[in-house]
């Protein structure tokens, strides 16, 4: 298909795109649409076979493109010839997009970096007047045209970002840009607040990841003696535990404050160890395809990462299990109550 992706058909005068459905005639090779074949029946060229016509594309695949049908990869912004399936900057797939001039040229580029109307813009049919209902600005009013793989964030080349963050990088590199322009360090993390350590191992966050799990393990503590208490474990055989249901009560209102924290400056956390490890790999590799590998695999994601903190959990829980001895379903069925309640 990439062979006549840019040409035209000769029936309808249609580009072909990737996902298009073409025939070719079997006597020169014109390609048409399956549904522009069926309906002219016959090669338009077919007075000419005898001539020993042959077709020639009008845009040959690898040909530099025409700056009016070039494709803009919505991930970091790099212009990629019309025929071209994936970025050469950061590898997205770029799918079937229409041509440049069949688009607003305002909307060029990633959606994070469009130029955005006036704030005090009226929708169309307010009529101007006060009562119209105002336009707000994307992105906390970032007023930028397009992010070009060389533009830079926090002094790095964007596709230099990209090639590093990998998975979500539109995500990441939407944040970077708003913390920049806003010079804000706060940004709101579902994943980091429900998922806790498990989303700093996954981005390779080891330090945050360590911090975390430890934090939580203090916070469980009260949460693990009670447990071993109701199980008459005689670990705590003569120990005074009449502050553990004031303990838990404190802790709980802990444990929400350090959730909303993570969530709030994970993506600042985020881009500050991410910077240093890019900055440290652009000072030894110089720009190319070594220094985007480089990237690729010191950043992205760590599913290994993930695995190996849920095994290191599961084998706690199980040393707690068999801790709480021959008492351990009382002590089970109390943690479960409390759940449920």
């Amino acid at each position: 298909m990439a062979l006549y992706t840019g040409n035209h058909c000769p029936v309808c005068n249609e580009v072909f795109t990737d996902t298009d459905d073409v025939v070719v005639c079997p006597e020169c090779g014109t390609p048409y649409h399956r549904a522009c074949w069926q309906k002219v029946g016959a090669c338009v060229h077919a007075a000419q076979h005898s001539a020993g016509f042959v077709w020639t594309p009008d845009k040959a695949p690898d040909a530099e493109g025409d700056p009016a049908e070039e494709r803009v990869c919505p991930n970091c912004g790099a212009h990629n010839a019309a025929a071209a399936r994936f970025c050469d900057h950061c590898g997205t797939p770029l799918g079937a997009q229409p041509p440049r001039a069949a688009r607003n040229p305002g909307n060029a580029g990633p959606i994070y970096t469009r130029q955005q109307p006036p704030e005090h813009c009226t929708e169309p049919g307010s009529g101007g007047s006060a009562a119209g209902t105002a336009r707000q600005p994307n992105f906390a009013g970032i007023y930028r045209r397009e992010l070009h793989p060389d533009d830079t964030i926090d002094g790095i080349k964007a596709k230099d970002w990209a090639s590093y963050v990998g998975p979500s990088s539109l995500l990441y590199l939407a944040q970077f840009v708003r913390m920049d322009e806003t010079k804000r360090r706060t940004s709101v993390s579902l994943a980091a607040f429900f998922l806790g350590p498990v989303y700093f191992f996954y981005r390779k966050m080891w330090k945050q990841g360590v911090l975390f799990t430890l934090l939580s393990l203090v916070l469980l503590f009260p949460t693990v003696l009670l447990l071993l208490q109701v199980a008459g474990s005689p670990l705590l055989a003569g120990v005074d535990l009449s502050w553990l249901s004031v303990a838990n009560w404190v802790l709980m209102f802990v444990d929400m404050a350090q959730m909303i924290l993570r969530s709030l400056f994970a993506f600042y956390w985020y881009k500050q160890t991410s910077a240093k490890r890019i900055r440290a790999i652009c000072e030894q590799l110089p720009e190319g395809k070594e220094r985007s590998d480089a990237l690729a695999m010191r950043g992205g994601t760590s599913v290994v990462a993930v695995i190996l903190f849920f095994a290191v959990v599961v084998a706690a829980s199980m040393a707690l299990y068999w801790a709480m001895g021959s008492g351990r379903d009382a002590a089970l069925s109390l943690l479960m109550r409390s759940y449920i309640m």
